[in-house]
């Protein structure tokens, strides 16, 4: 017998372009009428943005000048969206434990520094006991078109899981050197990074994202599921399966 954590649905990923007007649904029941949102910048922590109470909204300054509630549905409208709006969101009920997530990605149509970027994790989905330790890879190719932009990418890895839903891990580490292709600076660019977790516990169940953010794009990967079981003995003298945990 095993025992795994059930894994929420994960953050979607919704895409514009600069200018457009956005609106960004909330998934919590249709019935509540409290709801927070929440916005996190990759890299900064979660910003209480809005607050819909009955037939009352509030959008949190400096948040007002750009953003609008849009009632009954509980979604927020972006007026025209910048580069400052690329972002994950989070809507709330109150005083419930349960999220409802996006990620927006905002694109610039004007900005072709990038030929192609790819992120690609392995395996879909893993499994681990309690106090295990874990590494989580990605791969990821990227061509420059812009020889400028020479600094590396910066690369984060998102979870989605049962416990704090919106966690971010910073960059992770790089295994060994990048693999680049022969020929001049534009050409294609390999690179593996590792997430690595030591003694693991049920909290860290969830499915994990690796993105790359460079040059105004962020591109994220197919996601890895890690499941955690509970760790097992046979003790002789009874012949009965039990149970450890930390």
């Amino acid at each position: 017998m095993t025992e795994t954590k059930e894994v929420p649905p994960i953050v979607s990923l919704k895409t514009a372009r600069l200018g457009d007007k956005v609106t960004l649904h909330c998934g919590a029941e249709k019935e509540s009428r409290n709801i927070l949102w929440y916005k996190q910048s990759i890299g900064y922590v979660p910003q209480k943005l809005a607050l819909i109470v009955g037939g009352y909204s509030e959008i949190i300054p400096p948040f007002d000048s750009s953003f609008t509630a849009a009632e009954p549905d509980m979604d927020l409208n972006i007026r025209s969206v910048s580069k400052e709006d690329e972002a994950n969101y989070f809507c709330q009920e109150h005083y419930s434990k349960d999220w409802s997530g996006l990620f927006l990605s905002v694109k610039d149509p004007n900005d072709q520094r990038f030929v192609s970027q790819t992120v690609v994790q392995q395996p879909v989905s893993a499994s681990a006991q309690l106090g295990d330790p874990v590494a989580l890879q990605c791969s990821i190719t990227s061509q420059r078109t812009d020889p400028i932009t020479s600094a590396e990418p910066s690369v984060y890895w998102f979870r989605s899981g049962p416990s704090h839903p919106a966690a971010i891990y910073m960059n992770g580490n790089r295994s060994g050197e990048c693999q680049n292709s022969s020929g001049p600076q534009s050409a294609p660019q390999s690179c593996v990074y590792t997430l690595p977790k030591n003694n693991v516990d049920s909290s860290d169940a969830g499915t994990y994202y690796c993105a790359l953010a460079a040059c105004g794009e962020v591109v994220f990967g197919n996601g890895t599921k890690l499941d955690i079981r509970g760790r097992y003995i046979l003790l002789p003298t009874s012949s009965l399966l039990w149970k450890v945990f930390n």
